[in-house]
């Protein structure tokens, strides 16, 4: 099949000009060079070095700046919150625990949870979500556990098996931003899940 030439060049300039745009384009930085925050010579980041690999993500309006991004990494121990959050669907491990944050939706001044807790360890799991969930807004708001709304908030889960919770937290306001935490043991470490309703 032959394709017309004025539909060729119109899948050629989408390919080539959508390409950039979902996934950007890797170029390495061939002289030192400052970074900045914002397109103009004011906001100043800090600089890269030649051979440092960036992606580029687009021009600004002027023609003078690209956007782009870099990976890179940073000591723990200098960070004000060095938690990672994840999202619904996300599986995450703690201790001999996994947890998986299932589904959420917000309600109202409610936000209703549905987590699997999965039991890696020998030894029996308690789970009491009082004590091992917490719930916060952007404001650092705790949410109230409903508890007798709520459905396997307390349970013992045996070596290898899981146990499906549904969770439900009331606010005062109507949250935004919210973040759930779990820890497999009091004092233990914890894994964050952030939702932006």
């Amino acid at each position: 099949m032959r394709l017309k030439k004025h539909y060729f060049g119109h899948l050629l300039f989408t390919v080539v000009i959508l390409a950039p745009i979902l996934y950007g384009q890797m170029t390495n930085v061939k002289e030192k060079t400052p970074i900045y925050s914002s397109p103009n010579t004011k906001s100043t980041l800090g600089e890269l070095n030649p051979g440092v690999k960036i992606v580029k993500l687009g021009k600004d309006k002027s023609g003078n700046f690209i956007k782009a991004s870099i990976d890179f990494y940073i000591p723990i121990t200098v960070l004000e919150n060095a938690r990672i959050a994840k999202g619904v669907g996300k599986s995450q491990d703690i201790d001999l625990t996994t947890i998986k944050l299932l589904s959420a939706k917000r309600e109202g001044n409610q936000v209703k949870f549905s987590v699997e807790i999965i039991n890696n360890g020998e030894k029996n799991l308690d789970v009491s979500a009082l004590l091992l969930f917490s719930v916060t807004d952007q404001g650092d708001n705790p949410g109230r556990l409903e508890i007798l709304q709520c459905k396997n908030s307390v349970g013992t889960i045996k070596p290898g098996k899981s146990m499906r919770s549904d969770l439900i937290y009331s606010f005062d306001d109507i949250p935004e931003y919210i973040e759930l935490s779990f820890k497999s043991r009091l004092g233990g470490d914890q894994v964050f899940y952030l939702l932006s309703f």
